[in-house]
């Protein structure tokens, strides 16, 4: 009964998610926009715009935090707040939605979540933020990090969130690839392009002050993925930041919903990322 309620309230939030109006706000007080740690969910690659309303919508129903801000950014890397923030919210989400989403240019999406997050610092004053990504939004959290962490004036990360990311490399979409694992020393056997820049560049990640909770599913058929993802490139995310961060940790995922877009629909993956972000 009791998850049937849980199951029924998610599904009304998820639903208010989708088809409520918002308009432009200022509404939080000075105290508030200083001290707030707005959590951010960055869909993946090719999602809809509801792509991570379920993972909101369960951290609204458990955990006191609310759907505040909408950032949508333009192919030319504008970006449009709508939303109404009010004072005194304790746990603010904002859904960031990319208009183009389906590019795989890195570069492009360091600057849209750049540019969303200067604008969430200019508008509310937010100096803190946590991030959920899913899939290929990893890629833009990643790359923002390794080119901003270090910058003063910059809102820092707190808590990130990696579900199902490609951190070396999508399987079909790179010349000369071939069938990854994970080596004794926790690196990747076959390396993505951007993956060798980005570890031979890995002493740029300034995140020490930063907790990292890499969730990925394993549908334990023999392919070692989530039927898109190999676990070989979601668990090469440990060796570029071990060392520059102040806590990581992993979480396989097997049984039911673990496919890479069910990942971010599975209340059991739900209720590991609220524990996260919200009570550890």
């Amino acid at each position: 009964m009791r998850k049937r309620l849980w199951v029924i309230g998610l599904t009304i939030l998820i639903t208010m998610l989708g088809f409520s109006q918002f308009t432009d706000g200022k509404q939080a007080s000075v105290k508030s926009r200083r001290t707030a740690v707005a959590t951010l969910y960055i869909h993946g690659h090719h999602a809809d715009p509801g792509a991570m309303n379920f993972l909101m919508a369960s951290a609204a129903w458990q955990d006191n935090a609310h759907f505040v801000v909408t950032a949508t950014v333009s192919p030319q890397g504008q970006v449009q707040l709508s939303g109404k923030w009010p004072a005194g919210t304790q746990h603010p989400l904002v859904k960031v939605l990319f208009d183009n989403n389906h590019t795989r240019n890195y570069r492009l999406l360091r600057v849209w979540l750049h540019n969303v997050l200067v604008a969430l610092h200019h508008r509310y004053g937010i100096r803190r933020f946590n991030v959920v990504a899913h899939s290929l939004g990893n890629a833009a959290v990643m790359n923002y990090e390794l080119a901003n962490s270090d910058k003063r004036g910059l809102p820092k990360l707190q808590k990130y969130v990696a579900i199902a990311g490609n951190f070396d490399g999508i399987p079909g979409c790179h010349k000369n690839q071939h069938p990854n694992y994970i080596m004794a020393d926790g690196l990747p056997h076959w390396r993505a392009p951007w993956y060798k820049f980005a570890y031979r560049h890995r002493g740029q990640f300034n995140m020490h002050q930063a907790s990292v909770l890499n969730i990925y599913g394993n549908l334990r058929n023999g392919t070692d993925s989530d039927g898109k993802i190999l676990n070989a490139s979601t668990k090469s995310l440990k060796p570029l930041i071990k060392g520059h961060v102040g806590h990581y940790q992993a979480k396989e995922f097997v049984g039911e919903n673990v496919q890479h877009r069910r990942l971010r629909e599975n209340p059991r993956v739900a209720n590991r990322v609220d524990k996260f972000l919200f009570n550890e």
